[in-house]
């Protein structure tokens, strides 16, 4: 979308404020802030003005020095986007979440390794203790209540308030993992969270974060959205196309702590530039919110209480992003060269994803082309001689294999004495062996294929593992699939689903949610054809009798639902 530049500047009150032409970093080197905002506009001329659009701002040295604003806030009364403007940030909220529980185990009232049941003893109590810091970090095992809630019947833009997030997470009875086994970004760790932030200070979580956080950091546009129908001064809604047209994506949600912070651009600079300046918190403080913790096999995971830590280019990043609704927001650090990016937008058209990265590569393109920048170098694995394996010893390789992760099958077959790695769509690669059950893809990149106990597991040259698991696919019939029909409940979530047989396909239908196509992968093993049922398994009693299936969606593992009924 192309539009004429003088239009551009008077429409989106484009707002461009510089305060060092040349700022200067603690690894001395000047960034050109001239040069930077110029290309932030070569790349906003491509998009439109009068749709809903973008909020962009460049922190360096612990100033704003660039501001941009482009589109619409609101379409149905053509009002900009301005400086002025409020976004909701979805899951860059969490990082004031952490930072609240910090600060009251600084002030003694609580401490990480706290059993959370000690605050919230409506939860039920696992076999394994769950602590704030489990929760902190997304590795208390915990499901995430959006899938739990979708998994029950409610559409995510229904009103949604944190005591119906919090009732159905003290209905839970099981985890997807045992706490620290796992890392799996959840929501609802940051739900609890603020709910032990209101219970252990006595103040609202809105109203602590106003007191304690937002205030003394003069973050006046600023605020927890907790209550149905909040006026939101400024504020941008979001929307998404339908067709010509666009729709509001309409957000009724006042669910806090893992999400619903509504802020400024101007703001959130405050909040990063503070990181530097400590006005509130102190050393320890930061210390902590940047420390990453270990599972309990001794990895890391790259997350630290509602911040990603990792690196762009081999630079240091902390950062995080959010989407709901149509809102995306993003903030990220480069506390190496000080210098940060913040970004909200509040329409689906745009790929928030791919204008970050477009912005990350304007702000540090010049310093990576310096002398200053030395990339770490990986150590790449390489390829093995090849050896020589009997036809006969490759035919125990020969099946399916399945990547229960993404979804996807493989097959491995022998073709002119060759073992072939085949896709869905019939492409395939050869395996050259290497060792008794080690094998690489004659590709040019170096993959290596490991095949043992009924798995197969490829390792990427930057060590990047995929496993998928052997299988015999499923082979029904219209007549076979009625042994599934029936009605299932679940206590958990406190609703039903209904399978049933249609043209040959398994059915899981829902009252509220509608139906779901069932595909069948192998015996009792079904996926979903929406996000919400991504798996289904069906459970059999000693005499072979279906009386259970647990479903899964992408962060809510084998929640459990009873057969009631053929």
């Amino acid at each position: 979308m192309k539009l004429n530049y003088k239009v551009f500047l008077v429409c989106t009150q484009l707002l461009f404020f510089i305060t060092n032409l040349k700022a200067q970093n603690n690894l001395n080197y000047s960034f050109d802030v001239n040069k930077i905002s110029d290309k932030i506009d070569s790349l906003l001329m491509d998009y439109n003005s009068k749709e809903a659009g973008m909020s962009i701002g460049i922190v360096i040295n612990n100033k704003l020095v660039i501001q941009k604003q482009l589109g619409l806030a609101n379409l149905e009364h053509q009002i900009p986007i301005t400086r002025e403007t409020s976004f909701h940030v979805a899951s860059v909220s969490k990082q004031f979440t952490a930072f609240a529980i910090l600060q009251l185990e600084n002030e003694g009232k609580l401490s990480l390794h706290d059993d959370i049941r000690k605050y919230v003893p409506e939860l039920n109590e696992f076999e394994n203790k769950i602590t704030i810091n489990n929760l902190l970090n997304h590795t208390s095992g915990i499901k995430d209540q959006w899938n739990l809630l979708r998994l029950s019947g409610w559409r995510l833009n229904d009103f949604i308030d944190n005591n119906h997030v919090l009732n159905i997470l003290y209905n839970q009875t099981s985890l997807n993992f045992e706490p620290n086994k796992d890392f799996m970004y959840s929501n609802s760790g940051y739900t609890l969270l603020a709910e032990i932030v209101t219970r252990v200070s006595g103040m609202q979580f809105s109203e602590y974060t106003e007191k304690y956080i937002f205030k003394p950091l003069k973050m006046h546009n600023t605020q927890f959205v907790d209550k149905e129908g909040q006026i939101i001064k400024n504020k941008a809604n979001s929307y998404y196309k339908d067709g010509e047209y666009y729709i509001e994506d309409v957000f009724n949600n006042t669910s806090y702590g893992a999400t619903n912070l509504s802020t400024t651009i101007e703001d959130l600079s405050k909040w990063i530039i503070n990181f530097n300046k400590k006005e509130v918190g102190d050393s320890s403080l930061f210390d902590k919110m940047h420390s990453q913790e270990k599972l309990s096999n001794g990895n890391t995971y790259g997350y630290a209480n509602g911040q990603f830590i990792n690196e762009y280019k081999g630079i240091k990043r902390i950062s995080h992003s959010g989407q709901d609704a149509s809102y995306q927001a993003y903030i990220g650090r480069f506390p190496d060269l000080d210098i940060s990016i913040i970004f909200f937008n509040n329409n689906s058209e745009i790929n928030g994803g791919k204008v970050v990265d477009q912005l990350t590569e304007i702000c540090l393109s010049e310093f990576l082309e310096t002398e200053n920048y030395k990339p770490r170098s990986k150590t790449l694995l390489s390829k093995k001689a090849t050896i020589i394996k009997a036809v006969k010893s490759l035919k125990n390789y020969e099946g399916y294999y399945w990547d229960d992760k993404d979804r996807y099958s493989r097959q491995l077959k022998i073709q002119n004495d060759t073992l072939q790695y085949i896709r869905n769509d019939g492409d395939k690669t050869a395996l050259i062996p290497v060792g008794e059950n080690e094998f690489e893809m004659a590709i040019d990149e170096y993959v290596s294929v490991s095949l043992q106990s009924n798995q197969m597991v490829l390792t990427f040259s930057d060590g990047y593992q995929i496993t998928l698991d052997k299988y015999i696919p499923a082979d029904y019939n219209s007549s076979s699939l009625k042994q599934y029909k029936g009605k299932y409940y679940s206590s958990e979530l406190n609703t039903f689903y209904t399978i049933s047989v249609e043209d040959n396909i398994l059915i899981a239908n829902h009252t509220r949610l509608g139906n779901f196509k069932l595909k069948a992968i192998e015996k009792d093993f079904f996926i979903g054809n929406k996000g919400s049922i991504q798996k289904v398994v069906f459970l059999r009693n000693e005499f072979g009798k279906i009386v259970e299936l647990h479903i899964s969606s992408s962060r809510a593992k084998n929640v459990k639902f009873n057969k009631l009924s053929e």
